[in-house]
C-alpha cells in the first residue's frame, strides 16, 4: 500500500509551503512546484494525449494565477488531452478570478477555493477525496528522490559550441536538477558543465529526457555525473 500523492501548483512560496506542510502532516508524498510546466506535460499548449494509464496524483491543487499558464487552462488541457485524474479531485485556489474561469472550473467538476481560505474547509474537500482513493493502484510517476523548488539561473556548455548558455533550474535533488532552457539547446544523452558556482557538488551532468513545453523552450532532466 502506497502514501497518497498530492501534487501543488503555486508561483507564491509562502501558499505552496503551507499547502506542502498541511498534506505532509497527513502523511501524503508532496511534489509542490512554483510552474506546472516542471512536472506536467500536458501544461504546454503544444504536444499530444497523456502517455500514461493511470493518474500522476490522488490530489491536485493549482494557483489560478502563475506565469504561462493559469490553473483552468492547466485543468482544461489536462482535461483535453486525457489526464487520467478525476476532476472532482483537482481543486482551483484564487485570490481573484473571473466569472467565466469560475464556471469552467465548475462545470469540469473541479472545486474552487477563494484566498484566503481556512485549512478545516480544505480538509474537509480532502477527507472526502481520501474516500474514494484506491491506495492499492500504482501511480503513473515516480519520484526516488525529493525535489526543492530552486528558480535558479544555471550557466552551463554543451558539446557542440564553447559559448555560455544560460537557463533556469526549475527543481533540484541530491542527485540531479530539472533544467528550463531554450528548446534548440539541449539533447538527449548530451554531457552539459554546469557552473560550479551554482550548484558544487553537480559541475558535469547527463541530460536524461528533453521535453518541449512550448514553441521556444524545453525541459531537461539532468543527472549529475561523477567527478
Amino acid at each position: 500500500m502506497r502514501k497518497p500523492r498530492a501534487v501543488i501548483f503555486d508561483d507564491e512560496v509562502f501558499i505552496l509551503n503551507m499547502l506542502r506542510d498541511f498534506f505532509l502532516m497527513r502523511g501524503y508524498e508532496v511534489l509542490s512546484y512554483r510552474d506546472p510546466t516542471a512536472l506536467c506535460p500536458l501544461s504546454g499548449s503544444q504536444g499530444d494525449a497523456c502517455a500514461y494509464e493511470t493518474p500522476c496524483a490522488d490530489i491536485m491543487i493549482t494557483d489560478f494565477s502563475m506565469p504561462g499558464v493559469n490553473g483552468v487552462e492547466l485543468f482544461e488541457r489536462q482535461l483535453r488531452k486525457g489526464c487520467r485524474q478525476e476532476a472532482r479531485t483537482k481543486a482551483v485556489i484564487s485570490g481573484s478570478i473571473d466569472d467565466r474561469s469560475l464556471a469552467i472550473v465548475r462545470a469540469m467538476g473541479s472545486l474552487f477555493f477563494s484566498k484566503p481560505f481556512t485549512l478545516f474547509a480544505l480538509s474537509e474537500w480532502v477527507s472526502a477525496c481520501e474516500q474514494r482513493m484506491d491506495l492499492s493502484r500504482p501511480l503513473a510517476t515516480r519520484r526516488k528522490e525529493e525535489r526543492f523548488d530552486s528558480y535558479r539561473e544555471v550557466t552551463f556548455r554543451v558539446p557542440r559550441t564553447d559559448q555560455p548558455l544560460t537557463g533556469v533550474a526549475v527543481n533540484v535533488s541530491p542527485s540531479g536538477l530539472c533544467l528550463k532552457a531554450p528548446a534548440s539547446l539541449l539533447r538527449r544523452e548530451d554531457t552539459i558543465s554546469i557552473d560550479a558556482g551554482h550548484f558544487a557538488a553537480c559541475t558535469r551532468a547527463s541530460v536524461r529526457w528533453v521535453r518541449r513545453i512550448d514553441g521556444s523552450s524545453c525541459l531537461a532532466g539532468l543527472s549529475c555525473c561523477s567527478a
